[in-house]
This record gives structure tokens, sequence and C-alpha cells, in this order.
């Protein structure tokens, strides 16, 4: 009788082992694979790169991860998982980083998907410099990441470059859309209000104080306020516009305050328009 019940058990473990089998419980696990993406085809869009001009990055990822279950085939993930940062360098220093966006995807679930991804920079500064695109999968905790560089030659094209030194202001004008005719012209007598450009070409500083007083606000009530100051510390850039050019300057953490620029070697003009009326700021290089 013990020998039956035995017997009967052991039947009964395989009819219940056979039954997950088919039916996939406790024997279909999925069996996950983060793998580090393929790049290829890391280009830049610009055949002569210059300064102040948008420099177009584009490359291709393919995400390599993949999940597969019964011993079926693999079923990839999207490239909409990968993230991609492009960090551009000079020597050892770094000179920007900045993410990635994806522009569009092609491939399939059983053969892979295929990211295009695009960033655009600005650069400062003539010379040579080197790019690094660096992808991973998101929901990779290990984040194996693949690289890939590029090597690319800045030069000035029809540009006159911001050098670094200091630029001294030298008259504030206000135009306003009412008040007072003609403009009015602020003639800087302080060393101290002037705008720095660093030798790194990267960062800059802003500090100016302008006292009007209460007869000059009554008279331009566009300047709001019977004194002006501009303090800003931080990165900046150059960017054109078509046949125009901004400045832009950090005087926050990632805020920013953008000038219309205009640079001749020797005399700088930032201008910029609010509610209508014209301001303009003036400096020549020390």
């Amino acid at each position: 009788m013990k020998n039956k019940s035995a017997v009967y058990l052991i039947l009964l473990g395989l009819m219940i082992t056979t039954f997950f089998m088919f039916t996939g419980g406790i024997t279909d696990q999925s069996d996950l694979n983060y793998r580090a993406p393929t790049l290829s085809n890391f280009t830049i869009g610009s055949s002569s790169p210059v300064i102040y001009a948008r420099l177009p990055f584009k490359i291709s990822a393919k995400n390599e991860s993949y999940e597969r279950k019964d011993c079926k085939k693999e079923d990839y993930y999207s490239a909409r998982n990968l993230i991609g940062t492009l960090t551009i360098t000079q020597g050892t220093a770094v000179i920007q980083k900045s993410d990635f966006i994806m522009l569009s995807e092609e491939g399939s679930s059983g053969e892979g998907y295929t990211g295009t991804f695009v960033d655009t920079v600005v650069m400062n500064s003539v010379g040579s410099y080197t790019a690094t695109a660096s992808f991973y999968d998101v929901y990779d905790t290990l984040q194996a990441n693949t690289t890939a560089t590029l090597t690319f030659t800045v030069g000035v094209g029809s540009e006159i470059p911001l050098s670094a030194g200091t630029y001294s202001l030298s008259t504030f004008t206000a135009r306003c859309v009412s008040g007072a005719n003609p403009p009015f012209t602020y003639t800087n007598t302080s060393s101290s209000n002037s705008l720095v450009i660093n030798g790194d070409g990267l960062t800059a500083s802003m500090g100016i104080n302008m006292q009007f007083g209460a007869n000059v606000l009554a008279q331009y009530p566009c300047l709001e306020n019977s004194s002006y100051s501009y303090n800003a510390t931080g990165g900046f850039s150059v960017v054109s516009n078509g046949s125009s050019k901004s400045f832009t300057i950090e005087y926050q953490s990632s805020a920013f305050a953008t000038f219309n620029f205009t640079f001749d070697g020797t005399n700088l003009t930032l201008n910029y328009s609010k509610n209508g009326s014209d301001f303009e700021l003036k400096f020549v290089k020390q």
C-alpha cells in the first residue's frame, strides 16, 4: 500500500510539473539581456564649421537590449529607451555637454530598433575640438554604454571674434515709445561698469550699475526704475540668426539674458526691446 502511495505521489508530481511547463507557470521566466547600444554614422552637418554658427550633429544608435521568453526569438527594446549625451572637448577641457534628441526610429521588435539622434552646438572660439557621443539603455542598471568620437576644426569665417578682455560701458540709450524725445542717453563715467570676457572663451561677467534719478524716470517712463543694474556671471554664447547675431549670458543658474549683438573688433553693442521700447548698451574694448 505504501508503495502504491509513493507511485501516486510521483505521478502527481510529474503531472503538476508538466502542467506548469505547458501553461507557462514556474518554468516561464523572462530572459532579460541589457547590452550596450551600437553606434554608427556619427557626423557633423557642416563641411566648414565656423564660430557663432549652429553646428548640427547626427548619429544612429541601435538598442541591443532584448527580452526572450520560452526560448523564443529576441524581443528587442525601442531606441526610445536610449539616453545619449554629446560632449565637446578641447584637450582635457570640457567645452560643452548636452543631450541628444531622437529624431526618428526604424526597425522591428524581432530585428531591433535604430534611432536617429540629433543635437546642435555653437562654438565661441576657433580651434580644434573632439565630439564624443555616449549612449546607454535607460533601463540598464549597470548603464553599459558605447561611445563614438569625431574631431572637427572651427574657423572664423566672416566673423570678428569676441576676444577675451574687458569691455567698458560707454553709453546706455533708451528709446521710449512714450515720454520725452529725443532718446535718453546715459554717459558712463564709472570704470566698474563693464563686460568681461574670460580667457576660457566660455564664461563672462557683466557688472553695471547706473543711477538715473526720479526726474529722468518721470520723463522716460519706459526705464521703469530710477536706476539700472545688470549683474550676470556665467556661460555666454554668440549665435548667428540669419543676418543678425545674439549675445546670451547666464545671470542665474540656467537663466539667461539675451541681447542683439554687433562687434567690429573694438566697439561692442548690445541691445534689446521691451514693450515696444528699445534699449542699447555700447562698450569699448580696453
